[in-house]
């Protein structure tokens, strides 16, 4: 059963008559903002988890492919352009 902002409202009441506006208050931020089906739980956090480590550990595999062709065509570049250089020289 979900609780509507006018629940909240007549038990935030009904607390401040029977209570007191202190206990009220105490009592009410210990209530969830808005349902209980919309606060994440344990297991939902542990879900998160595994999914963002495993979306790093691709990036990461892809990070490292990028990096080794990027060395390649660099270290390719610079042997062509050392070749160029000894056939100028000779």
């Amino acid at each position: 059963m979900a609780i509507s902002e006018h629940d909240r409202y007549e038990l935030h009441k009904w607390l401040i008559d029977s209570a007191g506006e202190q206990v009220a208050e105490t009592l009410m931020a210990h209530l969830p903002p808005v349902g209980w089906a919309d606060v994440a739980t344990t297991r939902d956090l542990d879900v998160l988890g595994s999914t963002l480590r495993s979306d790093m550990q691709e990036l990461r595999a892809e990070f490292h492919d990028t990096l080794r062709m990027h060395l390649m065509v660099i270290l390719g570049f610079n042997l062509s352009l050392a070749g160029a250089v000894a056939a100028l020289l000779r």
